[in-house]
């Protein structure tokens, strides 16, 4: 019988494996001499290398099969297969194998995303996959241990739960036409694609106490930036009989979890990383893991700012990518995440619960170095004449959300919950300097490619 291993696990495990017949399948990542073949096959940054009986003539990045046995190199530390037999599946088109990303050459990370659909057999990109694939698992690994229920939540919607405006919306009519008549629409009105799974998770909390959903949302931002995308994935987490603090500290728990898992499971890719990147990502985790983060109010931050810096922010006003930048380059001098509270109430949306000042909301923001914000939650508003007059106030369409008002007829429960920016996290992570850099395939605008 001929056993398949994976060639992490055979590499992981080589003294169990040592001068026994192994299977593995992979890809010719090098070939030298017409005899040293190294093969990965996506498990591992690492390659394992088979010595040919042989000269043969085999093009890189042609799929292969080898059956042999896991023999010590000379060294006696590193492995390599002395194969029994091999089989070759297909052909290389060297044409196009010379045009592409995966010649062996340096290209840069633009090039790359021009042949999205090959980045997953460069070493760069395939590194940042096994983060995110660890990364998505922990998340999940996280919730079930606390018993939390993962739900699913509607892609498609008939309102906007931000209140932005800035949606994408989904018909089946003609478009050409003037105007447009939603009630003969497939869904007998005008339907959107989803920016939060929110307003659902805290309909389900009302049974199941606390909740998360992993998946995709979508906005129509115009945002040509390296920390947006039109496509995104969101972690989003609600929950009964927590407060402000009670979300704040439990988000700052379950950053510090992930990190700490990413740095245990992955240190061969952050290794890889630090070279590529040229710093010590592995001490910028540490750093975040060990430390406790930064906690303040806005209205301090606007006050640290200001003494910076002579009218640099105005009350009121968005914390901009260049007020971070001063907070933790100048006024902090750290390079630690930092949790902003208090958020005035007219840059926040409508489901937060305003605090008794009528100025601020019962908000925060983790900004993180170089990325900026990847966690906003809040205490959610459980009164209903609070959140009715919320919605009025911000001229929201009230029969859209009606069923989101009702809740608040079952009972007036204080509970809270926050979205994590997923792939915000892995840019963070992986010290990507672009988005588009750790998603399989990016989003934005103009580029759908």
């Amino acid at each position: 019988m001929k056993y398949y291993y994976t060639i992490k696990k055979i590499i992981e495990n080589k003294k169990k494996f040592i001068n026994k017949k192994i299977l593995i399948k992979g890809w010719v990542k090098y070939f030298r001499n017409n005899i040293f073949l190294d093969i990965n096959d996506g498990s591992t940054i690492e390659n394992i290398q088979v010595v040919l009986k042989e000269k043969k003539k085999i093009d890189i990045g042609i799929p292969i099969k080898i059956f042999g046995k896991l023999k010590y190199k000379l060294n006696k530390k590193e492995i390599e297969i002395k194969p029994i037999y091999i089989k070759i599946y297909g052909k290389i088109d060297i044409n196009f194998f010379n045009k592409s990303i995966l010649q062996n050459k340096f290209h840069t990370l633009s090039k790359l995303r021009k042949q999205n659909y090959l980045r997953f057999r460069t070493k760069i990109f395939s590194s940042i996959m096994r983060i995110r694939n660890d990364l998505s698992f922990q998340i999940h690994n996280y919730f079930y241990k606390k018993n939390y229920f993962y739900i699913h939540t509607p892609i498609i919607n008939n309102y906007d739960a931000e209140g932005a405006g800035n949606m994408f919306n989904i018909t089946t009519l003609n478009i050409k036409k003037k105007y447009l008549n939603y009630k003969k629409d497939f869904f007998g009105c005008k339907a959107n694609l989803t920016v939060s799974g929110q307003l659902e998770a805290e309909s389900a909390i009302l049974g199941l106490s606390k909740v998360y959903t992993f998946g995709p949302i979508f906005r129509a931002d115009n945002s040509n930036t390296n920390k947006h995308l039109s496509e995104f994935w969101m972690v989003e987490t609600e929950v009964m009989f927590f407060k402000l603090n009670k979300i704040i500290n439990f988000s700052e728990r379950f950053i510090k979890f992930l990190i700490k898992k990413i740095i245990k499971n992955n240190i061969k890719d952050l290794n890889f990383l630090n070279n590529y990147n040229n710093i010590n990502i592995i001490e910028i985790l540490n750093n975040i893991y060990k430390n406790k983060f930064i906690k303040i109010k806005y209205n301090n931050v606007i006050k640290l700012l200001n003494k910076f810096k002579k009218n640099i922010i105005i009350w009121g006003n968005e914390i901009e990518s260049k007020h971070e930048k001063i907070l933790f380059k100048y006024i902090f001098n750290k390079q630690i995440p930092i949790i902003i509270y208090n958020y005035p109430k007219k840059i926040k949306p409508f489901y937060m619960k305003i605090n008794k000042d009528n100025l601020t909301t019962k908000s925060f923001d983790i900004l993180f170095p170089n990325i900026g914000e990847i966690i906003g939650g809040s205490e959610r508003e459980n009164l209903y004449n609070k959140l009715l007059l919320r919605i009025k106030e911000m001229k929201m369409n009230i029969k859209k959300i009606n069923w989101y008002l009702n809740i608040r007829k079952l009972g007036n429960i204080y509970h809270s919950g926050f979205g994590l920016g997923f792939d915000r996290l892995v840019q963070f992570i992986t010290y990507m300097k672009n988005i588009r850099d750790v998603i399989p395939y990016p989003r934005w605008a103009k580029n759908i490619k």
